[in-house]
């Protein structure tokens, strides 16, 4: 015998307000109408969902359906599309999923002026520092076609090493150091604007 009923959830997007004077109505599972303005002091909150994720948007006093289309426009995640429509009651939104593609991951290459520090690629996007630098030097990190040149100095560890090179990544790349492991991709926000 089922003691448990799960309830399937028919709606994919949800966006309500609470603010009673800034109005959101239900048009289908993914159109909305905003209308009002926002009343409460000193802000007001939107709660979002997507398929992928949930947050708030905040709202300041006298905020309408237009401000909130431009903070959503910046909060909601790269896999929804957002399209807005002039209504006679007010703006009509529409959420819809997208799929994102994957990145291919970016070709990392660090060189090295130092001998006595070693730099193993471990993968097309991973390298790995090996011993600490034996004399002072300069790193010169390529990611794809984009390069950083930096100063280490001498006696500097490999994991130290490898920090400072996860923080020197050129502009529209994100790394992560993990020990002496570095991990590069690319910024899908630098290139979704650079678009």
């Amino acid at each position: 015998m089922i003691e448990t009923v799960t309830q399937l959830r028919a709606r994919r997007f949800h966006l309500e307000s609470s603010d009673p004077s800034f109005v959101i109505e239900r048009q289908s599972a993914h159109r909305f109408l905003l209308s009002g303005q926002v009343s409460a002091e000193p802000t007001a909150a939107l709660g979002v969902e997507t398929p992928t994720t949930a947050f708030d948007v905040t709202l300041a006093t006298q905020s309408g359906p237009r401000h909130a289309v431009a903070q959503l426009r910046r909060d909601l995640p790269r896999d929804v599309v957002l399209k807005v429509m002039e209504r006679i009651g007010g703006l009509e939104l529409s959420m819809i999923e997208a799929l994102v593609p994957a990145a291919k991951p970016p070709r990392l290459r660090v060189f090295s002026t130092d001998l006595a520090q070693r730099i193993v690629q471990l993968d097309e996007n991973r390298i790995e520092v090996r011993g600490p630098v034996g004399t002072a030097a300069h790193l010169t990190i390529l990611c794809d076609a984009r390069r950083v040149t930096i100063a280490v100095h001498q006696g500097l560890s490999a994991s130290a090493t490898a920090l400072r090179i996860a923080a020197s990544v050129p502009e529209g790349y994100r790394a992560l150091a993990d020990g002496a492991i570095v991990s590069v991709w690319k910024d899908a926000d630098f290139f979704s604007m650079v678009a």
